[in-house]
């Protein structure tokens, strides 16, 4: 593809070169004596000129006259004559106006409609030579196709040239854009060449307000030289135009035959409503253009255009025409205009990372651009090297960080000094190994004994760390990024808002056991709920909440807090869906599974097997017969094969059932 564009460039500029023997062209049409002759008269003085034209017409009006006042005699002398010599006469006539109306409809057609007429001048023989091979689709045009002027400017040019006088031709028969859309600006247009009006390159040119385009015509690149259609290499430099620009970057600085349409889509096709920066933005180089190299393949033989947020423009970046190295193109990313408003982002101008703002490459990974998790885990280790280039010295992990230099023996640190750092935080500094180590949370000391720094205290920290290994599949600046709301330019990861970016926004769609294992949740949980009996006070009962139980409503019918999800107080109470149904008389067994009664009695083994009127109402536990079956009530596993049928007391209480049933009543509350 490469080549094929650049024999096609290059053709503008070799194809005189490749035919300078020329091809035969056509004789002058006059006769060698007829010619002189004429170049005689049409180079006599203007006094000649005018006498000739004064006796001319001296003559010319004897001749009338003479002929007006003979009329009667000419014209009894014609109908006096017999027939054949009228016939003759009239013969004669029509042969003379014929002869003359022929050969000036012949010469009107040679000189306007036939290209041998123009070639036929010796001066037209290298421009003719150019057009037959390069003329590509023109090569069916006449020459007044393109250049028309007047009938008096075309006797003017005639006669100057058949009187030698080529020198006092002026400027002639231009060709206006005007002409050129006539065939290149076609409605119903079949081919590329006759919709010009939608490539890039055109649009750029033609609809551009800037002075140096001002009022610019076809032929400014098309006629650089005469009948060389295709713009040579030179003709972007013209004058007023892209003139003296080099290629100064890297190995396409030693380059000598590009040509700009090597790179600039010159003719690519563009949308008929797009707006001219949309057209120009098509000439900028893409990944295309830029790939066409060898070199550039190699180099960029995994690049991936839908990771770039450029897509694939290279010239976005890369300008070939003022840089010298690729690396340079880093800098474009805020002088370019493109990303003008990055101080409006806290995360370029933060305690931080303001020292590295304008230098995008630092974090930004080239050609991706999306900033990798990886990149910041880099800089962070490297801070944590102490090597002192970064401020203040924020591990990556911060807890973690926190507890293994606080367990290494060989690191001391001083105590906190008092006065703010420069990040807000108390200043420290590192003491000699001999002072007594000091221990806790807040301390950071140094990994060795370097001479002192200024650096800032770490602020206080979690209870636990954040599980970073977790969720290594996540840029950094999805958690790392303040609210909107918030003040300063503060990177710190904020619970809960940090987790809800991710967690819980739609808590109504998402599926709650793709996180919480179902194991767990099939556990049950034992859940404090506050029992009010009426006559008694309220007391705090553990009620085992199982979810299998619930399991025909959604989670967020109960867990309604937002982001934590943590049931209300009214959920935890029941009540929120359960009705308060303690009351005297009620039989617990018909609703509690001895599962829930057991957990209900299980805090002292003795006291829950007496004093029941301690919750429950004397006068029904009154009635209660503590035999094998009331037993069996919690106790169902003991029902098959623990001693049946002996009755339970007479083993665990040492008293029968009527004995044991006083000792159910007459207890206090536990």
């Amino acid at each position: 593809m490469l080549a094929l564009i650049q024999e096609v460039a290059q053709a503008g500029d070799s194809s005189l070169a490749r035919f300078q023997q020329g091809i035969p062209t056509e004789a002058p049409p006059l006769p060698g004596g007829v010619s002189v002759i004429l170049r005689i008269i049409f180079n006599a003085p203007l006094w000649a000129w005018l006498l000739a034209i004064v006796l001319g017409g001296a003559l010319a009006f004897v001749a009338l006259r003479w002929v007006w006042t003979h009329r009667q005699a000419l014209r009894e002398w014609f109908t006096t004559r017999d027939r054949g010599m009228k016939a003759a006469v009239g013969v004669v006539l029509v042969a003379v106006f014929g002869l003359v109306g022929f050969t000036g409809v012949t010469s009107w057609e040679y000189m306007q409609h036939d290209n041998g007429f123009c070639v036929s001048c010796h001066v037209m023989e290298g421009p003719w030579n150019k057009f037959s091979v390069d003329a590509g689709k023109h090569s069916d045009l006449q020459c007044h196709d393109c250049h028309q002027q007047s009938m008096y400017a075309s006797t003017r040019q005639l006669v100057l040239w058949v009187a030698n006088r080529p020198q006092d031709i002026p400027e002639h028969s231009p060709v206006p854009n005007a002409r050129c859309e006539t065939c290149h600006e076609v409605n119903t247009a079949n081919e590329d060449w006759e919709r010009i009006a939608t490539t890039a390159g055109h649009r750029t040119h033609l609809e551009s307000d800037s002075t140096a385009l001002k009022d610019v015509q076809c032929v400014t690149c098309h006629g650089a030289e005469v009948h060389a259609f295709l713009p040579a290499s030179q003709t972007c430099g013209q004058s007023g135009c892209h003139e003296n620009l080099k290629i100064t970057l890297g190995k396409m600085a030693e380059q000598t035959t590009w040509h700009c349409n090597t790179c600039h889509q010159f003719t690519a096709e563009v949308p008929l409503l797009a707006t001219r920066d949309s057209a120009a933005g098509t000439l900028r180089p893409g990944v295309k253009e830029c790939t066409s190299c060898h070199q550039m393949k190699e180099r960029l033989g995994e690049f991936d255009v839908s990771r770039d947020p450029h897509g694939g423009t290279c010239g976005t970046c890369h300008n070939p025409h003022t840089q010298e190295t690729p690396q340079e193109a880093g800098k474009t990313c805020t002088e370019a205009g493109c990303h003008a408003d990055w101080r409006s982002t806290p995360f370029h101008t933060g305690t931080a990372h303001r020292a590295v703002g304008e230098q995008c490459l630092t974090c930004h990974q080239a050609h991706a651009a999306k900033v990798d998790a990886s990149d910041c885990v880099a800089c962070h280790e490297a801070v944590r090297a102490g090597d002192g280039t970064l401020r203040p010295p924020l591990p990556f992990d911060t807890t973690r960080a926190l507890r293994d230099v606080a367990s290494a023996p060989s690191v001391r640190h001083a105590p906190v000094v008092a006065g703010p750092g420069p990040s807000g935080h108390p200043v420290v500094a590192p003491v000699p190994e001999d002072d007594p180590p000091v221990r806790g949370k807040g301390d950071v000391p140094p990994p060795d004994l370097r001479p002192p720094i200024r650096t800032s205290a770490l602020p206080p920290s979690a209870v636990d760390t954040f599980p970073h290994a977790r969720h290594t599949s996540l840029s950094c600046i999805t958690c790392h990024v303040p609210p909107v709301t918030q003040r300063g330019n503060t990177l710190t990861f904020a619970q809960p808002r940090g987790c809800d970016i991710c967690h819980h926004q739609a808590p109504r769609t998402n599926d709650c056991a793709r996180c919480h294992a179902r194991t767990a949740l099939a556990t049950p949980l034992n859940v404090p709920v506050s029992v009010a009996v009426p006559e008694h006070p309220a007391r705090t009962r553990e009620v085992a909440f199982a979810h299998e139980v619930h399991d025909s409503l959604t989670c967020v019918a109960c867990h309604t807090t937002p982001v934590t999800l943590a049931p209300t107080a009214a959920v935890r109470s029941c009540t929120e869906c359960h009705a308060e149904h303690h009351a005297a008389g009620r039989a617990c067994a018909s609703c509690h599974s001895g599962r829930e009664l057991t957990i209900a009695h299980a805090d002292d083994v003795g006291a829950s097997h007496r004093a029941c009127d301690a919750c429950h109402t004397a006068s029904t536990v009154r009635e209660l017969t503590p035999d094998r079956s009331f037993c069996l009530t919690c106790h169902q596993p003991q029902q098959a094969e623990h001693y049946a049928p002996r009755e339970c007391t007479t083993c665990h209480f040492l008293a029968s059932p009527a004995d044991f049933r006083a000792r159910l009543v007459g207890g206090t509350p536990r």
